[in-house]
């Protein structure tokens, strides 16, 4: 009976070499590591043709079977690495996150096996969780249209499914290209990337500033910000290049790529490389260096190449790529980073002008209509969109809480659902799927058009002091400044957003009052919601919340500093909620110059207004500072001569008054975040004002009397 089964499994990977089709294998056994040592006996693979994602107690099994045999915690080591057999072997969790980047690197004609234990003890969800996963990831199996499962120690095949025809015949080679050199334009797998290069070279002949390269996981976007460095480097339009990415293993292969063009281009024996983990961390020549930065270290450079913008952070994107040289950024639409179609448009309106866009739709490793490609899109919901529901349909929407059941891997509710929640982040990774399966404490509210389109949600998680502290975000980092906060009963809004054509209709106040009205009937006494993009900090000023804390270290997956917004819902919160606001209100304004000098000044007056006021003085002003204070409104001081005096008594005057109860306008009020409170040259205050250095001192000089003539009545004013 085992052998049956193993021949079964043997058979469905001939098929799949024989149509040009890949496929995906859930195999049983007494054991996972049994069950993944047996696999990949039946199925003879070659080591050099295996890699592999396994836990410890599957690793000793695996050794001499798997070339490659990479830890959970490693595992995005193994994108841009390609296989015939992808193996995940895990006796735990199974993370969708590992089971998309892992199916992303089998190549065509190949299988994505999936080893676990006896079928009725199997359990890939988490440990504690509600046991909803098992369910959802045996049926997103099972409606593939290329899959088997089968248990190798009985014998039993559960289900096969092997498409019935073979995979279309790849799209006609690359034409030939004009303006390139004939030995690097044959390394063009495909007819989009050869396009894509023609764009690169213009970008580099021309007075382009950006090349922005798009499209799905496995269309080769990082091979070809490599030949196009080899490119830059042959026309000497590359001196200092920087290569932002996660890891020397998350760029390796953008490195292939360009030393693939260098040696086509003949300079082969020309450069070196230094190698970091086994992965190529700088390649240099005589007049070139190719360096990779992580996101963290990076640093603007005359060219900067970022590869995979969703894992560098869309705000870190931007704060280089306005001052760096010429810049090529390359970012997944659909794929292991689920950044989708929001990333896509916030991105292409930051980046500098002129700006090239190129799209590359043909896959590298497998055909177009690929089932395996299709299981991950379907299964994560990694292509979902929102539905398109016209305005005054959507005006007549009403609130209800989505029962997990009503959560399916091919239902088209809940891409749509998915869909409309995606716009709430940068990235819409598959692991959400298990937040929404397994965390007892989080519920999805839709807002739903007649019908039953959703048209806005929320994903709202209850918090309770009982809990362990990453399952009450809110509540820990509310208890920065205030104390008492750690002991509350609170709600987070984790994620929440409204499909874009229908935003700026007031769907938004809606979905978070029925997100409040559902914290509130659990028994939460505040509302807290962390979030990284600052550009939303106005939606949640306008629904009555205050900041209380922002991070002082980036968030590594968007490059901006966490917020976390609060609001009461009962008395007894209001207090601890005004405390931690203006508690951070005086380390914002202290920190200005320092941890947060970094914060866009244009934010500063908005998330002054959005603190609650001290009633603490946080500085106090010496003499001699009171007697330049009155020099300078005299006029018979510069800002500059006066300046340590105006940053103090604007510290002091901002803790209990906002920019705008001055008489500030936005222009004033930018200007005193960028030029005193933050301390930045006038140079960058001017690139912020879009002025000049001299029309900026002015504004800024402006800006600090009317705060002076407003707030302090130093002795001796005139």
């Amino acid at each position: 009976m085992a052998g049956r089964a193993g021949e079964e499994l043997a058979s469905y990977a001939q098929a799949l070499q024989r149509l040009g089709w890949r496929g995906l294998a859930l195999v049983h056994h007494r054991s996972h590591a049994h069950a993944a040592r047996a696999a990949l006996e039946a199925l003879g693979a070659e080591p050099g043709e295996c890699h592999a994602i396994a836990d410890s107690g599957a690793r000793a099994a695996l050794e001499g079977l798997c070339s490659r045999i990479l830890s959970p915690a490693r595992y995005q080591e193994i994108l841009g690495s390609e296989a015939l057999v992808a193996l995940v072997a895990l006796g735990g969790l199974v993370r969708p996150n590992i089971l998309a980047a892992t199916a992303e690197t089998v190549v065509e004609g190949g299988l994505l096996v999936i080893a676990a234990g006896p079928p009725g003890e199997w359990n890939p969800g988490p440990p504690g969780g509600l046991g909803l996963y098992r369910g959802y990831l045996l049926e997103s199996i099972r409606r593939s249209r290329s899959h088997i499962i089968v248990d190798l120690e009985s014998g039993t095949v559960y289900s096969k499914a092997v498409p019935r025809e073979p995979a279309p015949p790849r799209s006609p080679g690359p034409r030939v290209a004009r303006g390139l050199p004939a030995r690097l334009a044959r390394l063009a797998a495909t007819a989009d990337q050869l396009s894509a290069l023609e764009a690169a070279a213009r970008l580099l002949r021309g007075r382009g500033r950006t090349l922005l390269v798009l499209g799905d996981r496995g269309r080769g976007k990082s091979f070809l910000l490599g030949l196009a460095l080899a490119l830059a480097i042959h026309e000497r339009q590359a001196g200092r290049v920087h290569v932002v990415a996660p890891s020397p293993a998350s760029a390796a292969s953008l490195y292939r790529g360009l030393k693939a063009g260098l040696e086509a281009l003949g300079y082969g024996g020309l450069y070196r490389e230094r190698l970091e983990s086994g992965y190529t961390a700088r390649l240099w020549g005589p007049w070139f260096s190719v360096i990779h930065r992580s996101p963290e270290s990076a640093e603007p450079a005359p060219l900067l190449v970022v590869d995979e913008a969703a894992a560098v952070g869309v705000a870190r994107v931007r704060r280089l790529s306005w001052r760096s040289g010429r810049v090529m950024v390359a970012s997944t639409v659909h794929g292991y980073e689920g950044s989708g179609r929001v990333l896509v448009h916030v991105l292409e309106a930051d980046l500098p002008r002129p700006l090239a866009r190129v799209e590359l739709g043909e896959p590298i490793r497998y055909r177009r209509g690929d089932p395996l490609e299709e299981w991950v899109l379907r299964a994560f919901h990694l292509d979902a969109e929102p539905p398109s529901v016209p305005p005054e349909k959507a005006l007549g929407a009403t609130c209800r809480t989505v029962p997990r059941g009503r959560l399916g891997p091919w239902d088209a509710y809940t891409s749509r659902l998915l869909g409309v929640l995606a716009q709430a982040h940068y990235r819409f990774e598959p692991d959400y799927i298990l937040v929404a399966l397994e965390s007892s404490n989080h519920e999805l509210i839709a807002l739903e058009a007649p019908g039953g389109e959703p048209v806005a949600a929320a994903d709202v998680a209850i918090e309770d002091p009982s809990m362990e502290e990453a399952a009450r975000l809110g509540l820990k980092a509310l208890s920065t400044h205030a104390p008492e906060a750690a002991g509350l009963r609170g709600a987070r809004i984790v994620r929440i957003a409204v499909s874009p054509p229908l935003q700026r209709m007031g769907l938004g106040t809606r979905i978070l009052r029925c997100a409040e009205a559902h914290a509130a009937k659990h028994g939460a006494l505040v509302v807290t919601a962390l979030f990284s993009r600052h550009d939303v900090l106005g939606f949640w000023v306008e629904n009555g919340y205050l900041v209380a804390y922002i991070s002082p270290r980036y968030n590594r997956a968007t490059g901006e500093k966490n917020v976390c917004v609060a609001k009461p819902l009962a008395p007894g919160a209001r207090g601890a909620v005004e405390e931690a606001s203006s508690a951070f209100r005086v380390r914002l304004l202290l920190s200005l110059q320092s941890i947060y000098r970094d914060l866009a000044a244009e934010r500063v007056p908005l998330i002054l207004e959005a603190t609650a006021p001290s009633h603490h003085r946080p500085v106090a002003l010496t003499g001699d500072m009171e007697r330049r204070l009155s020099e300078f409104l005299a006029g018979r001081l510069d800002l500059e001569q006066a300046f340590d005096a105006v940053w103090a008594a604007a510290v002091d005057c901002l803790a209990s008054r906002s920019p705008s109860s001055l008489g500030l306008t936005q222009r004033e009020a930018t200007a005193l975040a960028a030029r005193i409170l933050q301390g930045k040259p006038l140079n960058d205050v001017a690139y912020t004002l879009s002025t000049t250095m001299s029309e900026a001192h002015a504004t800024a000089s402006q800006a600090a009397r009317r705060l002076l003539e407003a707030c302090t009545a130093p002795t001796g004013a005139s």
